[in-house]
């Protein structure tokens, strides 16, 4: 599967975005269904630091892990799913746009991490939810 990506650009300074979307207390808001958030081990976020998350599907609690695989300051933090077979690498780069700064949030799926039937609903879900988490950070920051 290729890699599925969106940008968007947002009319603050990167330092602001980058602080916003990598503080774990902010991931309920930009991220759809996280009911808890936290980050392992306490203090500033790091590679190696893992964030932990809870979701809720039909009434019950399931947690999730994504460790922190690259982080510079302002530029770049990178998330990849932790104790599952086909592990997902989730890139966030923050550049210069005029006034703002363009936000591209890119996920890099494994070849054959799923089923061939359903690889293009799958992409095509995946794409919503970049496009989605971008208008949200978006959101949340210019208002």
């Amino acid at each position: 599967m290729p890699t599925i990506s969106f940008n968007i650009t947002i009319n603050q300074p990167a330092d602001k975005i980058f602080d916003y979307v990598t503080s774990v207390e902010n991931h309920k808001a930009w991220q759809a269904g996280i009911a808890d958030a936290k980050v392992t081990p306490a203090g500033p976020v790091a590679v190696g630091s893992t964030y932990v998350y809870t979701t809720e599907v039909m009434g019950r609690k399931i947690e999730s892990k994504m460790q922190v695989s690259a982080l510079e300051q302002n530029k770049k933090w990178a998330v990849k799913t932790v104790g599952v077979p086909n592990s997902v690498e989730t890139v966030y780069l923050f550049e210069p746009a005029g006034s703002g700064t363009k936000v591209t949030i890119s996920m890099d799926v494994p070849a054959g991490a799923y089923p061939a039937p359903a690889e293009a609903m799958i992409k095509q879900q995946m794409q919503k939810s970049l496009e989605e988490q971008c208008n949200r950070i978006k959101q949340m920051l210019e208002k």
